[in-house]
C-alpha cells in the first residue's frame, strides 16, 4: 500500500524542491510531482530525483512545469494548442523515462480552451475556468478525437516504459466544458485503448462528476482499472483539494472501502497546505490503510 504525497500542497508557483525536501523531513517516501510548480528545469527535476534514490516518484502532467500561461488540452480544436500539449506530454515521458519514473498521469483534454485564472487559492476553487466560446463539433466527435490522440500517446510511453495513466474529470462549476467525466465516456476510453490502459483516479472529481461511489458495484467498475487513486476534500461544489479529514466525503469512501484502497496506491493530493496538515491527513490516512484487512474478492 503506497502511500503518495504530492509536492502541489506547497503552493502555486513554487520551487519543486522545497516541497520534497518538506515531505522528506516528515518521513514521505513516495512522491508525486506535482502540476503546480513554475520555474523548474528538466536539470533540476533530474538532480532532484536522482540524488534520492530512496524515494519513490511520480510524474503529473506538468512535468517538467511549462509557461504558466499554458495550460494543457490535448482535446483543444486550436491547433496551436493542441499539438503543443501533444509535444509537452511526450518531451514529459520522455524526461519520466531518463529518471526511471515509471508513471506519469496526464488530463484528457476538455471540450474548450481554459483560462488562466491567478490567485484561485483565496476561495479555494481549483476548478478551471473555461472561455465561453464552445467548439462546432459535436462533445462525441471531441471525444473521439481525444481518444485517438491518448491511444498515440500510450503507444509512445509503452515503448519507453513509462505507463501513462488518465485522471478522470469532472466539476460542478465547469462541467459543460469537462469531457471524460461521465461513466460511459471513461468506458470508451478504456474499450479503445485495450489492457495497457489504467486510470490515476480523482474520488474528489468523481464526486464533483456525480458517479456514486458509495454504490459497490460502481465502485469496484472502476477500481479494477486504477492504479492509482487521488484524494481531497471537496468544499461544497467546488473541488477545493482540501487535507483529508475526518468528517469529509472521501475519508468516508477511504475508510469504507480500506480493504481494497490499501492494495492499490493513494495520493494525497492537497493545494496550498501547510505541512503540518499534509501530517496531520497522512498519518489519518495511513491509520485507516494500514487497519484494513485483505477483501473478498
Amino acid at each position: 500500500m503506497p502511500l503518495f504525497v504530492s509536492t502541489t500542497y506547497f503552493g502555486d508557483r513554487s520551487r519543486v524542491l522545497e516541497a520534497v525536501e518538506k515531505l522528506e523531513e516528515i518521513g514521505v517516501g513516495n512522491i508525486e510531482l506535482g502540476s503546480n510548480h513554475t520555474g523548474n528545469s528538466p536539470n533540476e527535476l533530474m538532480q532532484i530525483v536522482k540524488s534520492r534514490s530512496r524515494i519513490n516518484f511520480i510524474a503529473h502532467n506538468y512535468f517538467a512545469d511549462s509557461d504558466p500561461n499554458f495550460v494543457l488540452n490535448v482535446a483543444s480544436q486550436n491547433t496551436k494548442i493542441r499539438e503543443k500539449s501533444i509535444q509537452f506530454i511526450k518531451d514529459s515521458v520522455n524526461l519520466c523515462q531518463k529518471l526511471a519514473i515509471k508513471n506519469y498521469t496526464i488530463h484528457p483534454g476538455f471540450l474548450t480552451d481554459s483560462k488562466v485564472v491567478k490567485n484561485r487559492g483565496e476561495i479555494r476553487n481549483f476548478d478551471l475556468q473555461f472561455k465561453k466560446r464552445k467548439s462546432f463539433k459535436l462533445r462525441s466527435q471531441i471525444i473521439n478525437e481525444a481518444i485517438r490522440i491518448i491511444e498515440f500517446l500510450y503507444k509512445f510511453a509503452r515503448i519507453r516504459n513509462v505507463q501513462l495513466l488518465v485522471e478522470n474529470e469532472g466539476s460542478k462549476t465547469s462541467h459543460e466544458f469537462v469531457i471524460f467525466s461521465r461513466p460511459k465516456e471513461l468506458d470508451l476510453l478504456k474499450k479503445v485503448i485495450g489492457k495497457n490502459f489504467l486510470f490515476n483516479f480523482n474520488l474528489a472529481h468523481a464526486s464533483l462528476a456525480g458517479i456514486d461511489l458509495k454504490d459497490s458495484r460502481t465502485f469496484l467498475h472502476f477500481y479494477k482499472n486504477s492504479l492509482f487513486f487521488e484524494a481531497s476534500e471537496i468544499q461544497d461544489v467546488l473541488d477545493s483539494h482540501l487535507p483529508v479529514s475526518s468528517e469529509g466525503k472521501i475519508y468516508f469512501l477511504i475508510k469504507k472501502y480500506r480493504s481494497y484502497f490499501s492494495k492499490k496506491n493513494v495520493i494525497l493530493e492537497y493545494r496550498n497546505t501547510s505541512i503540518k496538515e499534509v501530517k496531520k491527513s497522512y498519518d489519518l490516512v495511513e491509520e485507516i490503510l494500514n487497519s484494513a484487512t485483505p477483501p473478498v474478492e
